[in-house]
């Protein structure tokens, strides 16, 4: 496990106990997380989205900073997991700390990051498990890749 993923499995499993006053999930259409003290918001056609995640069809779609992500059906295989089962709140997301907007966006559109998923094996750059009654797939992999990005930004900013 690299130094980066323990670091966001560190950030996760500190910002649940700080996400827990405030709803971490919202209603749709924004879909939230948040992790340590950001909450990241899926977005559908923002203006000015902070990532911005291209679904690659295929791994010949992808750059060397790009990820490769196998979905998993064993929450214990995984190296990130998104699950919910809270009841539906009204409101919109919240946070007390900040908000970066995540938008999935198509093949020909500019992206910051490209995510291919699959369910075979093959050269995964990560695991993800999603039992979600909103979040998809493709959502759930924006949030990794763009949790993934910034940590990965601030990280670097740190050395």
């Amino acid at each position: 496990m690299t130094r980066l993923q323990k670091a966001l499995i560190l950030l996760l499993v500190a910002g649940i106990p700080a996400a827990a006053a405030p709803p971490f999930f919202a209603t749709a259409p924004d879909l939230c997380f948040t992790a340590g003290s950001t909450t990241y918001q899926v977005t559908p056609g923002a203006p000015e989205a902070d990532f911005r995640v291209r679904i690659a069809a295929s791994a010949a779609d992808l750059g060397s900073q790009d990820l490769r992500i196998q979905l998993v059906d064993d929450v214990d295989a995984a190296d990130f997991a998104l699950v919910d089962d809270v009841t539906a709140s009204p409101s919109a997301c919240s946070s007390a700390g900040n908000v970066k907007t995540v938008e999935v966006v198509g093949k020909d559109s500019p992206a910051d990051v490209a995510v291919r998923l699959s369910r075979e094996g093959v050269d995964g750059d990560l695991k993800l498990f999603v039992h979600s009654a909103r979040f998809g797939h493709q959502d759930a992999a924006a949030l990794l890749a763009a949790m993934r990005h910034y940590q990965g930004t601030r990280l670097a900013l740190i050395r």
